[in-house]
């Protein structure tokens, strides 16, 4: 089959490196694809893209069922061949010592050894898209590895996972009430959400007390999923008493919330309002008397 070379553009793009296993009438055959991916949850479904003609695909038609194989950094060679050869031009699966197999659990197709995940999928779909074809399998038995790290391919050479990039987010060093009270509203959430207005006026800023603690705090609130950030603000601030004009500009503030050794992340969509009425729920603060307060500002 003759494929079109990849353009240098499309070589920038990085991916990792997958073995599908399949079996046919001549035995077990693997080849290497790059674009595979979990595409859901629940069910748990993976989509890959193969060629049309290959003998995995016309393998996979037969039997409607597949082996999902992310290599790890020390199969390079493993997945050259699989992906270097067709199951036409060679029995892959017999060369000595490059292929190890584990035993599946819900289906007949081998897995291969020391890879970082293993996953048994059961045809669920199959579509053309372009000049490659999606099959979609649903995930009847998965494994996986944590002393192994996958495979990167790029530029048209392997790399390995390389050191944590950690997030661009500001650390701040808060009380440990203050610390107390994020991580009981994040309900064990990496990431707690939060949406809040910024009221300035005489060099002061307008806090609320939080209920249940002597912490005062910008008004803000913790928005269900879906739900715009600014409208459920404005709800907030009338359900709260608060008489603000909120203004229509997103700011967003990443903050890591420190206290010794623990830690809570705290996304922030804020917003500029201004006074419209005076309530008895209204403290005004100077901000930089709190290190949360002065960061948000």
């Amino acid at each position: 089959m003759n494929r079109k070379s990849p353009g240098k553009s499309e070589r920038y793009f990085s991916t990792g490196l997958t073995m599908i296993t399949s079996r046919g009438i001549n035995g077990p055959n693997v080849m290497t694809a790059e674009w595979v991916m979990q595409i859901s949850y629940q069910p748990m479904l993976i989509g890959a893209f193969i060629h049309e003609g290959s003998k995995t695909l016309k393998n996979i038609e037969k039997t409607k069922e597949f082996g999902i194989n992310v290599a790890s950094q020390k199969q390079t060679t493993a997945v050259n061949i699989a992906g270097g050869y067709s199951g036409i031009e060679l029995d892959k699966l017999k060369i000595k010592s490059i292929f190890k197999f584990v035993k599946p659990q819900k289906i007949k197709t081998p897995l291969i050894s020391g890879c970082t995940i293993n996953a048994e999928c059961k045809l669920v779909r199959k579509q053309k898209l372009g000049d490659h074809i999606m099959i979609v399998g649903k995930v009847v038995d998965i494994r996986h590895d944590d002393s192994k790290n996958p495979l990167i391919y790029h530029r048209g050479r392997y790399f390995g996972l390389g050191s944590t990039i950690e997030q661009d987010r500001v650390e701040v060093n808060v009380s440990e009430d203050m610390l107390e009270y994020f991580k009981n509203i994040a309900h064990e959430k990496f990431v707690v959400k939060c949406v809040g207005v910024i009221v300035e006026s005489k060099n002061k800023i307008l806090v609320i007390s939080k209920s249940k603690t002597a912490l005062n705090m910008i008004p803000f609130s913790i928005p269900p999923p879906g739900a715009n950030q600014r409208d459920h603000l404005i709800e907030f601030l009338k359900h709260t008493g608060l008489e603000i004009q909120v203004s229509d500009i997103p700011i967003m503030k990443r903050l890591i919330l420190k206290n010794g050794k623990n830690i809570q992340r705290i996304n922030f969509v804020l917003f500029q309002g201004k006074n419209q009425k005076s309530t008895k729920v209204m403290k005004w603060t100077h901000s930089i008397n709190d290190n949360l307060i002065s960061t948000l500002i």
